[in-house]
């Protein structure tokens, strides 16, 4: 069961969490008289984090309010994102939400989404 902030608001549906790489800066130099290059590495910078799935609500205000709850972590603040099998991914912030389907009406009320994570190093 995937968490984010601790609160169960997954679990209503199926979902994938798929990390990218680690982005690492590096600025390149090249000098008069020097064969080859000189690379500086600047470290760690932030990475991508997408997660894919469905939310599901009896009704249509039950999936409202999952949806709302998940807005709620737009706010630009750091979170804890924990992956299903257990897995850490923090400090997060939550830079999209997007209910990828309109709602649908089969076996209660549901619909697709995807979220972008950035997470710092």
């Amino acid at each position: 069961m995937s968490t984010l902030d601790g609160l169960d608001l997954f679990s209503t549906g199926p979902h994938s969490i798929r990390p990218e790489s680690w982005e690492r800066a590096i600025v390149r130099r090249g000098f008069p008289g020097l064969d080859g290059e000189l690379l500086l590495d600047l470290g760690l910078r932030s990475r991508t984090i997408a997660q894919t799935g469905r939310l599901q609500g009896e009704s249509a205000a039950a999936l409202q309010a999952a949806i709302s709850r998940i807005e709620s972590f737009l706010d630009g603040r750091l979170h804890v994102l924990v992956g299903s099998l257990g897995r850490t991914f923090s400090p997060v912030v939550v830079e999209h939400f997007e209910a990828t389907t309109p709602p649908q009406v089969g076996r209660g009320h549901w619909c697709d989404y995807v979220i972008r994570y950035r997470q710092l190093p």
